[in-house]
């Protein structure tokens, strides 16, 4: 017989898990349609005001969303590396939402989501003793 060896997630690293998911999704719309907007033919070149921030807002959430789902792995494979990797992510999607809240074109949905699902990725981060333990290996 083979024997199955099944390792037991705990609550806090399966909820860090979706939510990275989430964001990685989320990210991944949200700047894809941030960067069409910068790309698209109607749009002018000089660019000045609130409005220079959208091309590095634009770059950086690809680069989040694109992290989120190897953070995720990270973790839900118990690598060492995910959690100080996670806390990084999490406070450049903080700062890139809290240049999104000051936009007036920007719906402010979308820089509420993310800071609280970021928000909620680090209360998670450190409220869990699985993921404390985690990061201390």
């Amino acid at each position: 017989m083979q024997n199955i060896i099944t390792r037991k997630h705990s609550l806090v690293i399966t909820a860090i898990v979706v939510l990275l998911s989430i964001q990685g999704i989320l990210g991944l719309l949200f700047s894809l349609s941030r960067l069409a907007g910068l790309l698209a033919p109607r749009g002018s070149i000089i660019v000045s005001g609130v409005s220079i921030f959208f091309g590095p807002a634009g770059g950086v959430s690809l680069v989040v969303a694109l992290a989120s789902p190897i953070i995720a792995w990270g973790f839900w494979v118990l690598k060492p590396w995910a959690h100080q990797r996670a806390v990084l992510i999490e406070v450049v999607s903080l700062v890139i939402a809290g240049f999104e809240l000051i936009d007036p074109v920007v719906n402010i949905g979308v820089p509420a989501a993310r800071i609280i699902i970021a928000a909620l990725i680090l209360i998670c981060l450190y409220a869990g003793s699985g993921v404390r333990a985690l990061s201390r290996a």
